[in-house]
C-alpha cells in the first residue's frame, strides 16, 4: 500500500470531522423504525413528509458553511436519504463513522488521548465537536505531529491485522505449509499471534499480552465472544480508515477510496 503524495492539511480534518459529526448525527432517531410498521398508511406518510423537510434542513447546514462540496460520492447519497428510506446498512455504517471522527479529533489535538480499542465512543462525544462559528474552527485548526499520527496509524493496523488474523482461523483457513515458517516455529496462525503480540509490547503497539494475545474486554482477543470480537473489529477499522486517510494514504485524499489494508 503506497502513500498518496500529500496528506490531508489540518483544514481538510477539520472539515472532515465537521461532516463526520453530521453524518453519525444524522441517524441518531433510527430507532424510531423499529415501530414504524405498526403505523398506518396515513402516519407513514405524514411521518414521510416530516422526515424529509427534517433531512433538508438539517443537511443545509453543511451547505450553508460550504461543507457541502467536500462531502463524499457517499456521503453525498447518505444525505439524499431519510430515516424511512436509507438502508439499515446505512444507518450501521453511519453510527459507526462516530469511531473515525473521535480519531480526527485526537488527531487535531481535542482529545488527549484515545480509549483503548476495546473501549466504544459514546455518542456523547458529538457534543464535543462544534456546530457554531464552524469557519474559526477550520481555521484554527492544528494536527499533531506527523510522527505521532504515524504512530497510531500503526497502532491501528497492528489491531486491524489481528481481527483478520482470528477471521482467517474462524473461517478454518489452512495455515501456509511453508518450510521458512515451520523453521521458526510456526505452524498455525496463532503461533503468528502470539510472537506478533509479544513483539507488539515491545514496540509499544499494545499495553501488555493477556495469554499471549491480545487484550481486550478483559481477556485475550481468542476468547472475545462473537458479539464482542464484531465491536472491537468496528472500532478498529473505523480508526484505520481515518488514520490512514489523516497519513495520506487515499489517492488524491479522497475518503471514500481510503484502503485499509494490514
Amino acid at each position: 500500500m503506497e502513500k498518496n503524495h500529500s496528506r490531508p492539511s489540518s483544514e481538510d480534518a477539520a472539515r472532515r470531522l465537521l461532516i463526520l459529526r453530521h453524518v453519525a448525527a444524522s441517524v441518531v432517531i433510527a430507532p424510531v423504525l423499529e415501530i414504524s410498521g405498526q403505523w398506518s398508511a396515513e402516519e407513514r406518510e405524514k411521518f414521510q413528509r416530516s422526515s424529509e423537510a427534517q433531512y433538508r434542513q438539517f443537511w443545509q447546514g453543511l451547505r450553508d458553511v460550504g461543507l457541502w462540496p467536500h462531502l463524499s460520492p457517499l456521503e453525498k447519497a447518505h444525505a439524499a436519504c431519510t430515516i424511512m428510506t436509507m438502508t439499515e446498512q446505512q444507518v450501521i455504517n453511519a453510527t459507526w463513522r462516530i469511531e473515525a471522527a473521535q480519531m480526527l479529533a485526537w488527531a487535531l489535538g481535542m482529545l488527549p488521548q484515545l480509549p483503548p480499542y476495546d473501549a466504544r465512543v459514546s455518542f456523547d462525544f458529538l457534543e464535543q465537536v462544534p456546530t457554531d462559528g464552524l469557519n474559526a474552527f477550520i481555521g484554527s485548526a492544528r494536527l499533531r505531529e506527523e510522527s505521532e499520527i504515524d504512530a497510531a496509524r500503526e497502532t491501528a493496523e497492528f489491531w486491524h491485522w489481528r481481527s483478520r488474523t482470528r477471521e482467517l482461523i474462524e473461517r478454518g483457513e489452512p495455515f501456509p505449509d511453508e518450510e521458512d515458517l515451520k523453521t521458526a516455529g510456526l505452524r498455525c496462525y496463532d503461533d503468528v499471534v502470539r510472537i506478533s503480540a509479544s513483539n507488539g509490547v515491545q514496540e509499544g503497539l499494545i499495553p501488555k499480552c493477556i495469554d499471549e494475545d491480545f487484550p481486550a474486554k478483559g481477556k485475550a482477543y481468542r476468547d472475545l465472544s462473537e458479539e464482542e470480537w464484531s465491536e472491537v473489529t468496528s472500532i478498529t477499522v473505523e480508526r484505520h480508515f481515518a488514520l490512514n486517510w489523516l497519513c495520506g494514504y487515499a489517492p488524491g485524499n479522497r475518503w471514500d477510496e481510503t484502503p485499509t489494508d494490514t
